[in-house]
């Protein structure tokens, strides 16, 4: 092919359960590849969530889809003519929409070549391939492969050994296997945020946390992977079955550059697993507080409860932290142990929970129910204690059959999955599979019922926090929250007409 002049690299609208918070945050995925190739290409990023975020389409299985309409991106891509498009597919329900996408790059130029990653076509190469429009699909991170694809593109070179790659040749889905993972994630380049429109994310105000306590926030990741082999996980797979982290002093530089460059006040984690490494974790809390870094934090995808103690939580705190999003999963030991194979014992908790809310950091968390082999009784149990953990906030997910991951392959062997399954239409407020235990339709309604009751009730555990929480978010999300109020009633009256009909 020619020249490559000009690289497209696009984060497509979003999809969400309706009557759920529309997030919008930095898409780190294509900020990181922007930032590895603009110094031999002219790149440009879109992201689609943020610049259509008010566009609202309702999708069917009670999803909607938010961002620029296809005509906008129609226009984004002529007004550009890119010789590359790249799109990035977060989760499974974002496929429909980066299928499309690829099908308008080739409506408008059908020589554009169209590479898309993430999560879906990396688990799915063969399948997503037979979308025509698609021509390579990257798998897993892809800052190594993607330049070394586009120079042999550009030169004519073959390209057919690449490592972590997929195509097709002669009619056939060639897929080579990801083998060989960055080993030092210190010589990658920061994001490229400043291809990005920084203010859009400040004026949404929407980030992987739902609330935050300043609007100047970015997320930043300062690891890769889990040594957790949680059944319902693909996370781990997806970055090689290994754990790599950043040096203390590289994250640390670039929250500097963040708070000097961006007047960022606000850090999300969203690693895995910020804390796995102890003494690294401590380096960069102690670093935030030697360099003078006057930030809030918080730690939206999760912690690693099991590495949390007394020591790291002072630091914590002293850092700036005054969030923890516990992923605890499920309340009762023996699910937890041996059908989520979480690493976590529940034991511990009550006292850590106590010792976090001492320190006033405020406590999100996460718990998902309805696992094959998962009795009621056990997914009460969950609830419980939930209760009696008085934690600020919780989110309740229903176990849903991801690709990649162990939960979906448990549920095609035992027939579990509902007819019709599929990936692209996963909410996980709904359930897409059935056990001797439980119907969906039991399963969503008790979900459904305790999700509302446990929110509401931090009205009566922490009046001023609920009262504040919900003012700050009517007045940065008045649309979002008329949603989530409808959605709220609907809930209700299901509650009610449940205990009645009991």
């Amino acid at each position: 092919m020619p020249q490559i002049e000009r690289v497209l690299l696009i984060f497509p609208p979003s999809t969400e359960a309706i009557g759920h918070p529309h997030e919008c945050t930095h898409p780190l995925g294509i900020a990181y590849l922007g930032a590895v190739l603009k110094k031999d290409y002219n790149v440009k990023l879109l992201d689609a969530t943020a610049e259509g975020h008010q566009t609202i389409e309702i999708l069917k299985d009670g999803l909607l889809r938010y961002g620029l309409s296809d005509d906008e991106i129609k226009t984004r891509i002529t007004d550009y003519s890119p010789n590359i498009v790249g799109i990035t597919c977060l989760y499974s329900s974002q496929m429909p929409l980066v299928r499309n996408i690829c099908q308008l790059a080739k409506e408008i130029n059908p020589e554009t070549i169209t590479i898309i990653g993430g999560t879906h076509p990396s688990f799915l190469p063969k399948e997503v391939l037979r979308e025509k429009s698609i021509d390579f699909i990257i798998l897993g991170e892809g800052e190594d492969t993607l330049p070394n694809l586009l120079k042999r593109l550009e030169r004519g070179q073959d390209f057919s050994d690449l490592d972590g790659m997929a195509f097709r040749s002669n009619s056939q889905f060639r897929v080579n296997p990801k083998k060989r993972y960055i080993e030092d994630l210190d010589r990658l380049p920061f994001p490229a945020r400043e291809l990005l429109t920084m203010e859009k994310y400040s004026k949404i105000n929407l980030p992987m946390s739902v609330t935050c306590k300043s609007r100047y926030w970015a997320p930043i990741i300062t690891s890769r992977g889990c040594s957790a082999k949680c059944i319902f996980c693909s996370s781990t797979t997806f970055w090689g079955n290994r754990y790599r982290a950043r040096s203390a002093e590289n994250v640390l530089d670039e929250i500097e550059l963040l708070v000097r460059d961006y007047k960022i006040r606000e850090i999300q984690f969203c690693d895995d697993n910020l804390i796995l490494n102890k003494e690294r974790a401590m380096d960069i809390f102690q670093g935030i507080i030697d360099r003078g870094l006057k930030i809030f934090w918080n730690t939206p995808n999760g912690i690693a409860l099991w590495k949390l103690d007394e020591e790291l939580l002072k630091l914590m705190k002293a850092s700036g932290c005054y969030e923890l999003t516990l992923a605890i999963e499920s309340g009762d030991q023996e699910v937890l142990s041996k059908i989520i194979r979480k690493p976590l014992n529940l034991d511990r908790l009550e006292s850590l929970t106590k010792s976090i809310k001492k320190l006033k950091i405020r406590t999100q968390s996460y718990f998902i129910v309805g696992f094959p082999g998962e009795r009621k009784v056990e997914i009460h149990r969950t609830f419980s204690f939930a209760r009696k953990l008085k934690l600020t906030s919780a989110a309740f997910f229903i176990a849903n059959p991801l690709p990649g991951t162990k939960l979906y392959e448990i549920c095609k062997e035992r027939g579990y999955l509902k007819e019709g399954f599929d990936f692209e239409t996963i909410n996980f407020y709904k359930s897409n599979y059935e056990t001797p235990e439980f119907t969906s339709r039991e399963l969503e309604n008790i979900r459904d019922r305790e999700y509302f009751i446990f929110n509401l009730g931090l009205l009566f555990r922490n009046p001023f926090l609920f009262i504040q929480k919900t003012i700050f978010f009517l007045i940065t999300n008045p649309l979002t929250s008329i949603e989530i109020f409808i959605y709220g009633g609907i809930s209700f009256f299901k509650t009610v007409m449940q205990k009645i009909k009991n």
